[in-house]
């Protein structure tokens, strides 16, 4: 009695299910980058338009300058905030290699929040002693960095990510994605409880504690390994 291969029972796969694998699915990654890239750049540029000439007469020029100092300040800070988002996508893009549907989506999103960091960044430059401001400011940050750290969880759970990132380095990787977006969030009950200013002062521990992390990741690894080799 011939017996049928169990191939020859199985019904094809639904348009659905052949969208996903030829269309919807993979490895091609460079248009993905690209535009990323180039919404970076756009949203980082576009922050400095806030900054105008003063229109006034030579004398009142000294005054008119020192007024446009808190919102330098502003544009430095959400340059070098964005700017290091925009490392971590470069980081961590250069590890995922296949891409789907959903990561496409989360990425536009996150996208969405770094093209829309202008406004975030003129109301606290114009209105920095405002609770308001700084807690959407804050708020947009940390959306921003923990939209990141999504990114990266999905990719790693999905098989994204090129195999020679093991689970010590997708570790690695996810804890420092954590201390920015982090240290904004905490930032944002400081301001609604302490006023704005004092919300504002938590960010200046953004910096030392992300990189902080790294070297606490470090000795913890160093230690484990030395545990491991007695």
């Amino acid at each position: 009695m011939q017996t049928v291969p169990p191939t020859a029972n199985r019904l094809p796969d639904s348009p659905r299910i052949r969208y996903l694998r030829t269309v919807a699915e993979g490895s091609a990654l460079d248009r993905t980058i690209a535009f990323s890239d180039a919404v970076f750049a756009i949203a980082m540029t576009i922050l400095v338009l806030e900054l105008r000439v003063p229109e006034v007469e030579p004398s009142g020029l000294p005054a008119a300058l020192l007024a446009l100092v808190p919102g330098y300040l502003t544009f430095a800070l959400s340059f070098v905030v964005v700017g290091i988002i925009w490392l971590s996508h470069h980081r961590k893009f250069s590890v995922i290699v296949r891409y789907d549907q959903r990561l496409l989506r989360l990425n536009l999103v996150m996208l969405l929040l770094v093209a829309s960091s202008a406004l975030p960044t003129g109301l606290l430059g114009r209105f920095g002693d405002e609770v308001i401001s700084v807690v959407l400011y804050a708020a947009l940050i940390s959306a921003i960095g923990f939209l990141m750290t999504t990114i990266w969880l999905y990719a790693w759970h999905r098989r994204l990510v090129d195999e020679r990132v093991d689970e010590d380095v997708f570790r690695y990787v996810l804890a420092q994605s954590i201390p920015i977006p982090g240290v904004f969030l905490i930032s944002i009950p400081v301001a609604l409880l302490a006023g704005a200013t004092a919300g504002e002062i938590v960010w200046i521990l953004a910096l030392p504690v992300s990189l902080a992390v790294p070297r606490i990741q470090d000795r913890l690894a160093a230690r484990s390994t030395g545990k491991g080799t007695r």
